[in-house]
Protein backbone atom coordinates (compact mmCIF):
# COMPACT_ATOMS: atom_id res chain seq x y z
CA UNK A 1 0.00 0.00 0.00
CA UNK A 2 2.65 2.34 0.55
CA UNK A 3 4.44 1.49 -2.13
CA UNK A 4 1.63 1.87 -4.36
CA UNK A 5 0.77 5.56 -2.25
CA UNK A 6 3.89 6.24 -3.89
CA UNK A 7 3.37 6.47 -7.30
CA UNK A 8 1.15 9.87 -6.96
CA UNK A 9 3.90 11.73 -4.65
CA UNK A 10 6.28 13.74 -5.35
CA UNK A 11 9.47 12.34 -6.62
CA UNK A 12 11.65 13.46 -4.13
CA UNK A 13 9.02 12.81 -1.53
CA UNK A 14 8.84 9.13 -1.88
CA UNK A 15 9.57 6.26 0.96
CA UNK A 16 12.72 4.73 0.92
CA UNK A 17 13.26 1.31 3.16
CA UNK A 18 14.09 2.01 6.32
CA UNK A 19 11.43 4.94 6.31
CA UNK A 20 9.06 1.83 5.19
CA UNK A 21 10.01 -0.16 7.85
CA UNK A 22 10.08 2.51 10.26
CA UNK A 23 6.55 3.17 9.77
CA UNK A 24 5.82 -0.74 9.94
CA UNK A 25 8.03 -0.67 13.06
CA UNK A 26 5.83 1.80 14.69
CA UNK A 27 2.45 2.05 13.06
CA UNK A 28 1.86 -1.58 12.86
CA UNK A 29 3.78 -3.09 15.26
CA UNK A 30 6.47 -4.87 13.13
CA UNK A 31 8.89 -6.80 15.29
CA UNK A 32 11.31 -8.24 12.27
CA UNK A 33 14.32 -7.01 11.40
CA UNK A 34 15.13 -3.99 8.85
CA UNK A 35 16.73 -6.22 5.96
CA UNK A 36 13.92 -8.77 5.34
CA UNK A 37 11.55 -5.37 4.86
CA UNK A 38 14.24 -4.25 2.73
CA UNK A 39 14.59 -7.36 0.75
CA UNK A 40 10.61 -7.15 0.25
CA UNK A 41 10.67 -3.98 -1.19
CA UNK A 42 13.58 -4.55 -3.07
CA UNK A 43 11.22 -7.93 -5.04
CA UNK A 44 8.22 -5.54 -5.39
CA UNK A 45 10.35 -2.56 -7.40
CA UNK A 46 11.75 -5.54 -9.37
CA UNK A 47 8.30 -6.75 -9.96
CA UNK A 48 6.92 -3.01 -11.45
CA UNK A 49 9.51 -2.21 -13.16
CA UNK A 50 8.64 -1.61 -16.78
CA UNK A 51 10.40 -3.87 -19.59
CA UNK A 52 10.63 -2.95 -23.18
CA UNK A 53 11.08 -4.68 -26.42
CA UNK A 54 13.97 -3.84 -29.05
CA UNK A 55 12.94 -1.79 -31.71
CA UNK A 56 14.12 -0.93 -35.47
CA UNK A 57 13.63 2.54 -37.47
CA UNK A 58 12.12 1.93 -40.55
CA UNK A 59 12.87 4.02 -43.65
CA UNK A 60 10.46 7.26 -44.45
CA UNK A 61 9.12 7.46 -40.66
CA UNK A 62 10.45 10.74 -38.43
CA UNK A 63 10.34 12.16 -35.17
CA UNK A 64 9.51 15.72 -34.37
CA UNK A 65 9.68 18.34 -31.17
CA UNK A 66 10.75 21.92 -30.09
CA UNK A 67 14.13 22.59 -28.17
CA UNK A 68 14.75 26.26 -26.57
CA UNK A 69 17.87 27.86 -26.62
CA UNK A 70 19.97 30.96 -26.03
CA UNK A 71 20.61 32.70 -29.13
CA UNK A 72 21.95 36.85 -30.22
CA UNK A 73 19.69 38.09 -32.40
CA UNK A 74 21.06 41.52 -33.89
CA UNK A 75 23.27 42.18 -30.50
CA UNK A 76 20.62 41.16 -28.17
CA UNK A 77 20.41 37.80 -26.30
CA UNK A 78 16.79 36.16 -26.41
CA UNK A 79 15.14 32.78 -25.81
CA UNK A 80 14.84 30.87 -29.62
CA UNK A 81 12.59 27.78 -30.03
CA UNK A 82 13.97 25.45 -32.44
CA UNK A 83 12.23 23.19 -34.16
CA UNK A 84 13.76 19.75 -34.56
CA UNK A 85 12.96 16.76 -37.12
CA UNK A 86 15.09 13.93 -37.66
CA UNK A 87 14.99 10.62 -39.45
CA UNK A 88 15.81 7.67 -37.08
CA UNK A 89 17.08 5.02 -40.04
CA UNK A 90 19.72 6.84 -40.89
CA UNK A 91 20.27 10.13 -38.60
CA UNK A 92 19.48 12.94 -41.24
CA UNK A 93 18.09 15.88 -39.21
CA UNK A 94 16.39 19.45 -39.70
CA UNK A 95 16.39 22.02 -37.67
CA UNK A 96 14.77 25.66 -37.61
CA UNK A 97 14.92 28.21 -35.15
CA UNK A 98 11.73 30.34 -34.39
CA UNK A 99 11.21 33.43 -31.91
CA UNK A 100 8.46 31.70 -30.63
CA UNK A 101 6.54 28.15 -30.89
CA UNK A 102 3.06 28.39 -31.78
CA UNK A 103 0.82 26.70 -34.82
CA UNK A 104 2.58 29.14 -37.38
CA UNK A 105 6.63 28.05 -36.63
CA UNK A 106 5.29 24.28 -36.26
CA UNK A 107 3.54 24.03 -39.60
CA UNK A 108 6.19 26.48 -40.84
CA UNK A 109 8.89 23.54 -39.71
CA UNK A 110 6.94 20.73 -40.68
CA UNK A 111 6.99 21.85 -44.40
CA UNK A 112 10.73 23.14 -44.29
CA UNK A 113 11.60 19.84 -43.03
CA UNK A 114 9.82 18.33 -46.04
CA UNK A 115 11.53 20.93 -48.23
CA UNK A 116 14.86 19.74 -46.96
CA UNK A 117 14.48 16.30 -47.14
CA UNK A 118 13.52 16.15 -50.59
CA UNK A 119 9.63 14.57 -49.65
CA UNK A 120 7.44 13.96 -46.81
CA UNK A 121 8.16 11.23 -44.07
CA UNK A 122 4.97 8.97 -44.18
CA UNK A 123 4.36 8.67 -40.18
CA UNK A 124 5.96 11.12 -38.05
CA UNK A 125 5.68 10.77 -33.76
CA UNK A 126 5.18 14.06 -31.90
CA UNK A 127 4.49 15.57 -28.37
CA UNK A 128 0.86 16.29 -27.78
CA UNK A 129 0.76 20.10 -27.94
CA UNK A 130 -1.86 22.60 -28.12
CA UNK A 131 -1.59 23.99 -31.47
CA UNK A 132 -1.44 20.58 -32.97
CA UNK A 133 -4.25 18.63 -31.03
CA UNK A 134 -7.20 19.83 -28.70
CA UNK A 135 -6.22 18.90 -25.35
CA UNK A 136 -9.61 19.12 -23.51
CA UNK A 137 -10.02 19.73 -20.02
CA UNK A 138 -8.64 16.76 -18.34
CA UNK A 139 -5.44 15.05 -18.56
CA UNK A 140 -4.98 12.98 -22.34
CA UNK A 141 -6.01 9.70 -21.82
CA UNK A 142 -5.58 6.74 -25.30
CA UNK A 143 -4.20 7.33 -28.62
CA UNK A 144 -7.19 9.24 -30.42
CA UNK A 145 -6.50 12.77 -30.70
CA UNK A 146 -8.47 15.79 -32.56
CA UNK A 147 -6.22 17.75 -34.22
CA UNK A 148 -6.75 21.72 -34.44
CA UNK A 149 -7.39 22.99 -37.97
CA UNK A 150 -3.84 24.46 -39.36
CA UNK A 151 -2.46 21.35 -38.32
CA UNK A 152 -5.11 19.33 -39.78
CA UNK A 153 -5.15 21.44 -43.15
CA UNK A 154 -0.99 20.51 -42.94
CA UNK A 155 -1.93 16.60 -43.24
CA UNK A 156 -4.61 16.73 -45.43
CA UNK A 157 -2.44 18.21 -47.71
CA UNK A 158 0.71 16.23 -47.30
CA UNK A 159 -1.02 13.13 -46.88
CA UNK A 160 1.67 11.71 -43.69
CA UNK A 161 0.24 9.66 -40.83
CA UNK A 162 0.65 11.96 -37.56
CA UNK A 163 1.33 10.10 -34.27
CA UNK A 164 1.29 11.44 -30.93
CA UNK A 165 3.33 9.69 -28.03
CA UNK A 166 1.71 9.32 -24.94
CA UNK A 167 2.04 11.93 -21.96
CA UNK A 168 5.16 12.07 -20.17
CA UNK A 169 6.77 9.00 -22.44
CA UNK A 170 9.50 10.40 -24.14
CA UNK A 171 11.13 7.23 -24.80
CA UNK A 172 8.35 6.60 -27.45
CA UNK A 173 9.70 9.09 -29.96
CA UNK A 174 13.65 8.49 -28.43
CA UNK A 175 15.33 9.34 -31.15
CA UNK A 176 14.67 12.82 -31.53
CA UNK A 177 15.09 13.76 -27.69
CA UNK A 178 18.70 12.37 -27.62
CA UNK A 179 19.18 14.65 -30.91
CA UNK A 180 17.92 17.51 -29.02
CA UNK A 181 20.80 17.46 -26.23
CA UNK A 182 23.92 16.69 -29.12
CA UNK A 183 22.64 19.67 -31.49
CA UNK A 184 22.08 21.98 -28.22
CA UNK A 185 25.84 21.29 -27.45
CA UNK A 186 26.95 21.83 -30.87
CA UNK A 187 24.72 24.00 -32.47
CA UNK A 188 24.31 26.44 -29.85
CA UNK A 189 27.83 26.57 -27.87
CA UNK A 190 28.82 28.97 -27.81
CA UNK A 191 25.85 31.17 -28.00
CA UNK A 192 25.27 31.55 -31.81
CA UNK A 193 25.11 35.27 -32.95
CA UNK A 194 23.14 36.72 -35.87
CA UNK A 195 21.92 39.41 -37.58
CA UNK A 196 18.27 37.69 -37.62
CA UNK A 197 16.29 34.80 -37.78
CA UNK A 198 16.82 34.60 -41.10
CA UNK A 199 20.86 34.17 -40.80
CA UNK A 200 20.40 32.12 -37.69
CA UNK A 201 18.46 29.79 -39.92
CA UNK A 202 21.52 29.60 -42.92
CA UNK A 203 23.69 28.68 -40.56
CA UNK A 204 21.65 25.78 -38.88
CA UNK A 205 21.07 24.68 -42.72
CA UNK A 206 24.21 24.34 -43.56
CA UNK A 207 25.22 21.96 -40.53
CA UNK A 208 22.49 20.18 -41.59
CA UNK A 209 23.46 19.84 -45.34
CA UNK A 210 26.68 18.99 -44.20
CA UNK A 211 25.51 16.21 -42.32
CA UNK A 212 22.78 14.99 -44.90
CA UNK A 213 25.77 14.74 -47.24
CA UNK A 214 27.98 13.29 -45.12
CA UNK A 215 25.06 9.90 -44.93
CA UNK A 216 25.53 7.53 -47.38
CA UNK A 217 22.42 5.72 -46.59
CA UNK A 218 19.95 8.54 -46.74
CA UNK A 219 19.00 6.84 -50.09
CA UNK A 220 16.87 4.38 -47.84
CA UNK A 221 14.48 7.21 -46.25
CA UNK A 222 14.76 9.48 -49.36
CA UNK A 223 12.68 6.39 -51.46
CA UNK A 224 10.27 5.74 -48.66
CA UNK A 225 9.26 9.33 -48.76
CA UNK A 226 5.95 10.74 -50.07
CA UNK A 227 6.05 13.27 -53.01
CA UNK A 228 6.24 17.04 -51.65
CA UNK A 229 2.87 19.10 -52.39
CA UNK A 230 2.42 23.27 -52.53
CA UNK A 231 1.79 24.44 -49.88
CA UNK A 232 1.99 27.97 -47.85
CA UNK A 233 2.52 27.76 -43.71
CA UNK A 234 0.08 30.65 -42.10
CA UNK A 235 -2.63 30.98 -40.47
CA UNK A 236 -5.43 33.11 -41.71
CA UNK A 237 -7.76 35.19 -39.36
CA UNK A 238 -11.11 37.18 -40.15
CA UNK A 239 -10.29 40.76 -38.31
CA UNK A 240 -12.16 44.10 -38.64
CA UNK A 241 -10.06 47.55 -38.30
CA UNK A 242 -11.19 49.50 -35.61
CA UNK A 243 -11.66 53.56 -36.00
CA UNK A 244 -7.69 53.83 -34.95
CA UNK A 245 -7.27 52.38 -38.42
CA UNK A 246 -5.73 49.37 -36.45
CA UNK A 247 -6.14 45.53 -36.45
CA UNK A 248 -6.01 43.25 -33.31
CA UNK A 249 -4.49 40.00 -33.56
CA UNK A 250 -2.42 37.58 -31.18
CA UNK A 251 -2.09 40.37 -28.68
CA UNK A 252 -1.00 42.82 -30.28
CA UNK A 253 -2.29 45.91 -32.87
CA UNK A 254 -1.40 46.66 -36.35
CA UNK A 255 -2.05 49.33 -38.51
CA UNK A 256 -3.66 49.20 -42.25
CA UNK A 257 -4.13 52.46 -44.37
CA UNK A 258 -6.98 55.13 -42.86
CA UNK A 259 -8.98 53.95 -45.76
CA UNK A 260 -9.15 50.36 -44.43
CA UNK A 261 -10.95 51.89 -41.08
CA UNK A 262 -14.05 49.97 -39.98
CA UNK A 263 -13.62 47.54 -42.48
CA UNK A 264 -13.89 43.72 -42.02
CA UNK A 265 -10.46 42.07 -42.84
CA UNK A 266 -8.67 39.32 -42.89
CA UNK A 267 -4.46 38.57 -41.09
CA UNK A 268 -2.61 36.07 -42.66
CA UNK A 269 -0.25 35.36 -40.05
CA UNK A 270 3.92 33.94 -40.40
CA UNK A 271 6.13 32.93 -37.76
CA UNK A 272 8.18 36.51 -38.61
CA UNK A 273 5.56 38.36 -40.26
CA UNK A 274 1.68 39.52 -40.33
CA UNK A 275 0.11 40.25 -43.43
CA UNK A 276 -3.41 42.26 -44.08
CA UNK A 277 -5.87 41.34 -46.60
CA UNK A 278 -8.41 42.99 -48.18
CA UNK A 279 -10.28 40.52 -50.23
CA UNK A 280 -7.15 39.02 -51.97
CA UNK A 281 -5.17 42.24 -51.72
CA UNK A 282 -2.30 42.60 -49.42
CA UNK A 283 -3.22 46.16 -47.93
CA UNK A 284 -0.81 46.35 -45.08
CA UNK A 285 2.56 44.07 -43.95
CA UNK A 286 4.18 44.14 -40.64
CA UNK A 287 7.26 42.46 -39.00
CA UNK A 288 5.01 39.83 -36.24
CA UNK A 289 5.40 40.98 -32.82
CA UNK A 290 5.59 39.23 -30.13
CA UNK A 291 5.36 41.76 -27.24
CA UNK A 292 1.48 41.79 -25.58
CA UNK A 293 -0.08 45.07 -25.90
CA UNK A 294 2.41 46.73 -28.61
CA UNK A 295 1.15 48.88 -31.38
CA UNK A 296 3.00 48.29 -34.35
CA UNK A 297 2.07 51.32 -37.13
CA UNK A 298 3.38 52.40 -40.40
CA UNK A 299 3.87 55.74 -41.57
CA UNK A 300 2.92 55.65 -45.07
CA UNK A 301 -0.85 54.54 -43.72
CA UNK A 302 -1.65 57.94 -41.96
CA UNK A 303 0.08 60.35 -44.38
CA UNK A 304 -3.12 60.95 -46.14
CA UNK A 305 -4.79 61.41 -42.76
CA UNK A 306 -2.38 63.71 -41.14
CA UNK A 307 -3.20 66.02 -44.16
CA UNK A 308 -6.12 66.76 -43.17
CA UNK A 309 -5.29 66.63 -39.86
CA UNK A 310 -1.64 68.38 -39.58
CA UNK A 311 -1.55 69.67 -36.01
CA UNK A 312 -1.89 65.85 -34.80
CA UNK A 313 2.23 65.04 -36.35
CA UNK A 314 3.87 66.45 -33.56
CA UNK A 315 2.46 63.34 -31.15
CA UNK A 316 1.44 61.02 -33.86
CA UNK A 317 2.03 57.46 -32.78
CA UNK A 318 2.96 56.96 -36.29
CA UNK A 319 5.83 59.59 -36.83
CA UNK A 320 7.39 58.32 -33.62
CA UNK A 321 7.32 55.04 -34.68
CA UNK A 322 8.87 55.79 -37.82
CA UNK A 323 12.18 56.28 -36.22
CA UNK A 324 12.93 59.48 -38.61
CA UNK A 325 16.41 61.34 -37.98
CA UNK A 326 17.17 64.32 -36.37
CA UNK A 327 16.75 66.68 -39.32
CA UNK A 328 13.26 66.01 -39.52
CA UNK A 329 12.73 67.41 -35.87
CA UNK A 330 14.95 69.90 -36.68
CA UNK A 331 12.78 71.25 -39.46
CA UNK A 332 9.59 71.22 -38.11
CA UNK A 333 10.89 73.57 -35.17
CA UNK A 334 12.13 75.55 -37.94
CA UNK A 335 8.65 75.78 -39.80
CA UNK A 336 6.31 75.91 -36.52
CA UNK A 337 4.85 79.63 -35.90
CA UNK A 338 1.62 78.57 -33.67
CA UNK A 339 -0.98 78.95 -37.31
CA UNK A 340 -1.20 75.58 -38.34
CA UNK A 341 0.86 76.49 -41.80
CA UNK A 342 3.74 74.99 -40.20
CA UNK A 343 2.35 71.77 -39.23
CA UNK A 344 1.10 70.99 -43.28
CA UNK A 345 5.02 71.98 -44.12
CA UNK A 346 6.31 68.88 -41.95
CA UNK A 347 3.70 67.16 -42.98
CA UNK A 348 4.18 67.40 -46.53
CA UNK A 349 7.87 66.67 -45.28
CA UNK A 350 6.34 63.64 -44.17
CA UNK A 351 4.93 62.82 -47.51
CA UNK A 352 8.34 63.11 -48.96
CA UNK A 353 9.80 60.88 -46.77
CA UNK A 354 6.96 57.94 -47.50
CA UNK A 355 7.77 58.61 -51.15
CA UNK A 356 11.52 58.80 -51.21
CA UNK A 357 12.65 57.34 -47.85
CA UNK A 358 14.34 58.69 -44.55
CA UNK A 359 18.00 59.48 -45.81
CA UNK A 360 17.06 61.00 -49.05
CA UNK A 361 14.61 63.32 -47.27
CA UNK A 362 17.37 63.93 -43.85
CA UNK A 363 19.89 64.83 -46.51
CA UNK A 364 17.87 67.23 -48.86
CA UNK A 365 16.83 68.87 -44.92
CA UNK A 366 20.18 69.60 -44.03
CA UNK A 367 20.70 71.06 -47.49
CA UNK A 368 17.81 73.45 -47.01
CA UNK A 369 18.69 74.33 -43.85
CA UNK A 370 22.13 75.27 -45.22
CA UNK A 371 20.80 77.57 -47.88
CA UNK A 372 18.12 78.80 -45.60
CA UNK A 373 15.28 77.35 -47.48
CA UNK A 374 11.92 76.12 -45.86
CA UNK A 375 9.49 75.32 -48.58
CA UNK A 376 8.53 71.69 -49.20
CA UNK A 377 8.55 72.23 -52.76
CA UNK A 378 12.28 73.28 -52.51
CA UNK A 379 12.95 70.00 -50.46
CA UNK A 380 11.49 68.17 -52.74
CA UNK A 381 13.40 69.82 -55.88
CA UNK A 382 16.73 68.79 -53.65
CA UNK A 383 15.74 65.44 -53.66
CA UNK A 384 15.14 65.01 -57.20
CA UNK A 385 18.35 66.40 -57.41
CA UNK A 386 20.42 63.61 -55.51
CA UNK A 387 17.75 60.91 -56.95
CA UNK A 388 17.47 62.10 -60.38
CA UNK A 389 20.25 60.09 -62.83
CA UNK A 390 20.78 63.45 -65.80
CA UNK A 391 19.39 62.63 -69.64
CA UNK A 392 22.60 60.74 -71.21
CA UNK A 393 23.00 61.89 -74.58
CA UNK A 394 22.75 59.07 -77.95
CA UNK A 395 26.25 58.73 -79.20
CA UNK A 396 26.86 56.52 -82.01
CA UNK A 397 29.95 55.75 -83.77
CA UNK A 398 28.79 57.44 -87.40
CA UNK A 399 30.89 56.79 -90.57
CA UNK A 400 30.91 57.50 -93.71
CA UNK A 401 30.66 55.11 -96.50
CA UNK A 402 33.59 54.10 -98.35
CA UNK A 403 34.54 55.81 -101.20
CA UNK A 404 32.52 58.77 -99.94
CA UNK A 405 34.16 62.17 -98.47
CA UNK A 406 32.47 64.30 -95.99
CA UNK A 407 31.01 67.59 -97.24
CA UNK A 408 32.82 70.99 -96.66
CA UNK A 409 31.17 73.88 -95.29
CA UNK A 410 32.48 77.15 -96.52
CA UNK A 411 31.32 80.35 -94.20
CA UNK A 412 30.46 83.49 -95.46
CA UNK A 413 32.51 86.28 -94.74
CA UNK A 414 31.47 88.98 -92.46
CA UNK A 415 31.29 92.02 -94.56
CA UNK A 416 28.06 89.94 -96.50
CA UNK A 417 25.83 89.74 -92.81
CA UNK A 418 26.31 93.66 -93.21
CA UNK A 419 25.10 94.28 -96.52
CA UNK A 420 21.82 92.21 -95.37
CA UNK A 421 21.35 94.63 -92.35
CA UNK A 422 21.84 97.77 -94.22
CA UNK A 423 19.48 96.38 -97.27
CA UNK A 424 21.77 95.30 -99.32
CA UNK A 425 21.39 92.25 -101.59
CA UNK A 426 23.43 89.27 -100.27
Amino acid sequence: EILLGDESAPCKQRHQSKRIYERLRDEEGYLGCESQVRKAVAGLRLRSREVFVPLVSLPGEAQADFFESWVEIAGVRRKAHAFLMILPCTGVWFARAYPAENSESFCDGNSAAFGFFGGVPTRIVYDNPAYAVHRGSGPMKGRDRVLTGAFGELVSTFLFEPVFAAPRKGNEKGAVERRVGLLRSSLMVPVPSAGSFAELNSMFDARALGNKQRCDVFTQDALALLPLREYMSCRLVACKADKLSLIRFDGSSYSVPTNYALRPLLVRATPFGVEILSSKRVVATHERSLEKGRVVTDLAHYVDLLMRKPRAARTALPVLQAGLPDAFEAYRRRVEDGTGHGDRQFVAILALRVQYGSEVVAAALRAAATMGLKDPADVRLLVLKDTETPHQILCTNWKLPQGRKAPTVERAPLSQYTSLLTGGAA
